[in-house]
């Protein structure tokens, strides 16, 4: 079978393989892109430009067809004025031919380079997106859990999304004739050729476009405060509609249909308010729109006809006047609008940065993460961009061979979680696993027991004191090698959407044969399952696993961790949420992951503490008793209070 790592880069992207073979060099193009721009902040407007900056092909030729564009546009109403002028006899009727086939011309060359102009300039605002959402992604994978922790995940998806993509938005809407630089061009142009036919007609048309930009700027103050009150009811009718799909069997149990749909009905109707809000100053706007229009062509008819009549101005002029002035309404329309595009996309980008700014990333993730996306890496053959350490399969072993001849310790260890910085959580403790043992620790809710597990995976950092494996800190182990040393298969597995050989194979990142991926499975007590399904290794789990159950899940998540192969194994409540006969299957696999390795076993089951080499008591954040299952019933003081009161079932797994 194929390399999974192969079949994970497919996976990720559909028609990968196309991507690498057609796409490869303008997939170096854009992850250069995103590696080499340098900026001072988070996405911040030196970055932003300096990748526009950098798209100097498209945005030369978009440029050039926009001016010739442009010029066609201009011209066109004074040709069209010249040939009027020609069939009313005031020119010699044998120029009409003349005058005719140059504006065939334009006619025809105009949308070809429009088609020049759109393509350059949506192809460069492409490459920016591409390279944005690229660096975006990159530096939200560098941030600490606790920023995880206060952000949701709709709510970073939606940077990533939405937000990013108001700037497509932006590009499509201003590569238009009435948005953008073409209308800003055709409105600057537009008067200076009117003020070089004609100064009496100049003014008039000035007066229009002045009346025209001042409605429009009314028309965005007006709405201002509309759009941050349609944007906050979007925003709260999409997490009232997240969480109630999200949630639907506790919706469904509770018959809360009729509360949900309230809950969303209340943000519908303040966007629906929003939306009369909008029309109310669209109207007024195109009210007057067409009042300074229908003005401007009565004062040109009337200056225009006073000046022909009496030999002031030839007709031709009033006839590109009159032309002129439709297109300069919504030149000068499109333009005010383009601002305001231009404060949408920065509000965007303000909002990406205030969530980006409020905290500093993880410091020990710095130069492990290498700028752009797998295909990167895949267009480069796996070499690693400059001043990139190695990470994930490339990390060293310097961690896996600490564990393999050293303990792992907490000494000392004070932490409180950064959301909840008042709430200490573990005061001064000590904890040694010692190598190739199995602790187990137990005690109350709240007592620190998950708090110890995600410290020694290193997702938070102590407060004060620190972690050691074989006598070394861990702040000397880089990120990617503490991860390589750590397997850990927690409560609720988390699995990817995709197929199950993809997220077996994960733990490997990817990089193994189908061979070893059964192996994993077959030591997980996973294999037969997997392969009474239709499509066997093949079968797709749905978001988030959701289409296994509880068991196949875990015993999905126990083959990962066996492919990994760590020194050192946590397991966080890994068989407390299941039933008994899963749970059964799912404690043989674990007696075969933990074999030979150090273990942390977080559990409630007593059947999985008694086999434990040492069983430790946490009551407040600190070690209250250290001993064996035997020991620990002998002293009849907290552990014998958690078994009698049945803290700790006291079933074994049957």
């Amino acid at each position: 079978m194929a390399d999974c790592w192969q079949r994970c880069q497919r996976s990720a992207c559909p028609g990968g393989e196309g991507l690498l073979d057609a796409d490869n060099q303008q997939v170096k193009e854009i992850a250069s892109i995103a590696r080499s721009s340098k900026r001072r902040g988070p996405l911040d407007n030196t970055y932003v430009w300096g990748l526009v900056f950098k798209q100097k092909k498209q945005l030369v030729l978009a440029g050039l067809a926009l001016l010739f564009c442009t010029s066609c546009n201009l011209a066109a109403p004074v040709i069209t004025g010249i040939l009027f002028e020609i069939l009313v006899g005031k020119q010699p009727l044998s120029h009409y031919p003349r005058y005719l086939a140059v504006l065939g011309v334009m006619y025809i060359c105009e949308p070809l380079m429009t088609r020049v102009y759109i393509r350059n300039a949506c192809a460069a605002g492409e490459k920016v997106l591409a390279a944005l959402r690229l660096e975006l992604f990159r530096t939200l994978l560098l941030q600490k859990i606790e920023f995880f922790d206060r952000h949701s995940a709709p709510e970073l998806t939606s940077l990533l999304s939405v937000e990013l993509d108001s700037i497509r938005s932006f590009i499509f809407s201003n590569v238009s004739r009435d948005r953008g630089p073409r209308a800003l061009l055709e409105a600057l142009g537009g008067m200076t050729v009117l003020f070089v036919l004609s100064w009496r007609l100049g003014p008039v048309l000035a007066l229009v476009i002045v009346a025209t930009a001042a409605t429009a700027a009314l028309y965005r103050v007006q709405t201002k405060a509309v759009e941050v009150s349609n944007s906050k009811a979007l925003a709260a009718m999409v997490g009232v509609a997240d969480q109630a799909f999200s949630a639907i069997t506790t919706v469904r149990s509770f018959a809360g249909e009729a509360l949900e749909r309230e809950r969303f009905g209340m943000f519908v109707a303040q966007s629906y308010a929003s939306g009369l809000g909008f029309a109310r100053a669209k109207a007024v706007l195109e009210s007057l729109n067409r009042l300074a229009v229908h003005a401007s062509l009565l004062l040109l008819y009337g200056l225009g006809g006073y000046l022909i009549s009496h030999n002031l101005m030839p007709i031709r002029i009033l006839l590109s006047a009159i032309g002129f002035t439709f297109s300069l309404v919504f030149a000068t329309q499109g333009v005010v609008q383009s601002f305001s595009d231009v404060r949408r996309v920065s509000s965007s980008l303000r909002r990406v940065r205030a969530i980006l700014g409020a905290s500093d990333p993880d410091p020990t993730m710095f130069g492990a993460l290498p700028p752009g996306a797998w295909w990167e890496h895949a267009a480069t053959n796996g070499a690693h961009p400059v001043d990139v350490e190695p990470y994930g399969p490339d990390a060293g072993d310097a961690a896996v061979e600490a564990a393999r001849s050293g303990n792992l310790e907490l000494r000392d260890v004070w932490f409180a979680y950064p959301l909840r910085p008042s709430a200490t959580v573990l005061t001064g403790l000590n904890l040694t696993l010692q190598r190739g043992t199995v602790t187990a620790v137990v005690g109350r809710s709240g007592a620190g027991k998950s708090t110890v597990a995600a410290l020694l995976s290193r997702f938070y950092e102590p407060s004060q004191g620190g972690i050691y494996l074989g006598d070394q800190a861990a702040s000397q182990f880089t990120r990617g090698e503490w991860a390589r040393a750590i397997a850990l298969v927690s409560q609720e597995p988390v699995l990817f959407a995709g197929s199950i050989g993809d997220n077996i194979g994960y733990g490997r990142y990817g990089r193994c044969s189908q061979q070893e991926i059964e192996a994993a499975a077959s030591a997980a007590n996973a294999h037969e399952f997997i392969l009474a399904l239709p499509e066997g290794y093949d079968t797709m789990v749905g978001e988030r696993g959701m289409l296994l159950s509880g068991g196949q899940r875990q015993r999905i998540a126990i083959a990962r961790a066996l492919l990994k192969d760590s020194p050192i194994i946590i397991l966080d409540e890994a068989t407390s949420a299941l039933d008994a006969k899963s749970e059964k299957l799912v404690q043989q696999a674990i007696e075969t992951l933990v074999a030979g390795r150090t273990v942390l076993v977080i559990a409630h089951r007593l059947s999985t503490v008694q086999a434990a080499d040492q069983i430790v008591v946490l009551e407040g954040g600190q070690v209250a008793e250290v001993g064996t299952h035997k020991e620990l019933v002998k002293k009849q003081a907290l552990y014998a209070e958690l078994v009698s009161s049945q803290s700790l079932s006291l079933f074994a797994s049957v």
